[in-house]
């Protein structure tokens, strides 16, 4: 009988410890998430304990900002059901945007797929010139649809005419009006490549579950035709090249190019181990010759179609980033919404470790340089750049006493004439 009763009490201690167990699992796997979103892109590269906290202080409210957009694929095979679910999603965020304020009077006015044109953006830079920062805040706004780096299969290099001029404008067109069906050496390269595909989080929030909806070119086309917003980013096309698009009048898109001090993106290229393996991207004299190849592009361009080239300094936007942001939503012609105010929150006031991390205190970002770069290189960059800093706005070093004063502020107005 004793031993009997034992049993019986052993198998619920046993019965008891296994439920406590399981409790305790559901509740960290909750807690898990709550502290780390679903959306693999917007997670930042955490590399300390310190960036942990730092990164939580922000506040759970700003968590909406980096679980935007839902995700939607459900592993249905079926492309129509998770198109149907794209455009609810776009419908309900952008329920309460005022399109009339810009000229539209409803959201179909700017969906291809109902006949609209939708407003298009295209940021022209280099390396290391702030290009993630200001795709991410732009691909924050609701109803954005993500073009990343679509030339990303040249490698290293910067495209400056022929030979690869020419196609690379047409990748460029094509992608901009949906269109897919012809760019197979774009889809077998982000096969191997998933980067390029990351970065459109609409996009990726289907196909990190069935890889090869990023493949499928009927796909592509019919998701990025739901989208009011297109935006794009190249760092391998210059600036001269581009009044090609801009002649396309059923494009009608806008383009920001951005400019940053030759010293600041030589600095964060010294962390970037693809740069030691082009000219394109180590040596400051070709770095600077693109730069007075942009200023005089864009004075051109700007006489031409005074509406459709905005000029920005990188140093502008890290300084004075709500400013700046807002100005850049006038010209695209974009109203801004309360998503955009998080994210310039997240991403402006935390710092967050890692080379191709977002996450900066903006204010120190820009001149960073000034203390990591010692004075030899920086009057080796100085001597190669002259004219550029002198056509763009930015200040010689004279001496490493000079580079290392409070008092040596780097920008000075400009003009582009």
């Amino acid at each position: 009988m004793f031993c009997w009763c034992c049993n019986v009490m052993l198998r619920r201690v046993k019965f008891y410890s296994i439920c406590f167990a399981f409790g305790i699992s559901v509740l960290l796997f909750f807690v898990g998430n709550r502290y780390y979103p679903n959306n693999t892109y917007y997670r930042p590269f955490i590399e300390s304990r310190k960036n942990v906290k730092n990164f939580l202080k922000v506040g759970n409210e700003a968590y909406t900002v980096l679980n935007i957009p839902k995700i939607l694929y459900d592993g249905s095979p079926d492309i129509k059901i998770l198109l149907e679910k794209t455009r609810s999603i776009i419908k309900y965020e952008l329920s309460k945007y005022t399109f009339s304020q810009f000229g539209a009077q409803a959201l179909e006015n700017l969906v291809l797929e109902s006949g609209g044109q939708p407003l298009r953006s295209l940021i022209i830079s280099t390396w290391r010139s702030g290009t993630t920062f200001l795709g991410q805040l732009l691909n924050a706004i609701p109803g954005t649809y993500y073009h990343y780096e679509p030339l990303l299969k040249y490698g290293i290099v910067q495209i400056r005419g022929p030979p690869d001029g020419d196609k690379a404008i047409d990748n460029i067109k094509s992608m901009m009006k949906c269109d897919y069906k012809d760019l197979k050496d774009y889809f077998d390269f982000g096969k191997k490549n998933l980067e390029q595909f990351h970065h459109n989080t609409r996009l990726w929030d289907h196909c990190k579950h069935k890889r090869k909806l990023c493949y499928d070119a009927n796909f592509t086309s019919r998701i990025c035709k739901l989208f009011p917003f297109q935006t794009m980013k190249v760092v391998r096309l210059r600036l001269r090249l581009i009044q090609d698009v801009l002649k396309d009048k059923q494009l009608n898109v806008k383009v920001i190019l951005l400019i940053r001090d030759p010293r600041a993106v030589m600095q964060s290229r010294q962390h970037r181990t693809f740069c030691q393996t082009s000219a394109d991207c180590w040596d400051p004299p070709l770095l600077c010759a693109d730069m007075i190849s942009d200023y005089v592009a864009a004075a051109r361009i700007q006489k031409k179609y005074p509406d459709r080239l905005m000029v920005l300094r990188y140093e502008e936007l890290a300084l004075q980033p709500n400013v700046t942001a807002y100005r850049i939503l006038k010209f695209l012609k974009i109203s801004a919404t309360g998503l955009l105010d998080k994210f310039l929150v997240l991403h402006t006031n935390v710092d967050v470790a890692g080379v191709s991390s977002t996450f900066r205190v903006s204010k120190v970002v820009p001149f960073k340089w000034k203390n990591t770069l010692n004075f030899t290189y920086v009057d080796e960059i100085q001597r190669a750049c002259q004219e550029a800093m002198s056509l763009w706005g930015y200040k010689m070093a004279k001496n490493e006493t000079h580079l290392k004063s409070k008092n040596f502020m780097p920008l000075d107005n400009y003009t582009i004439s």
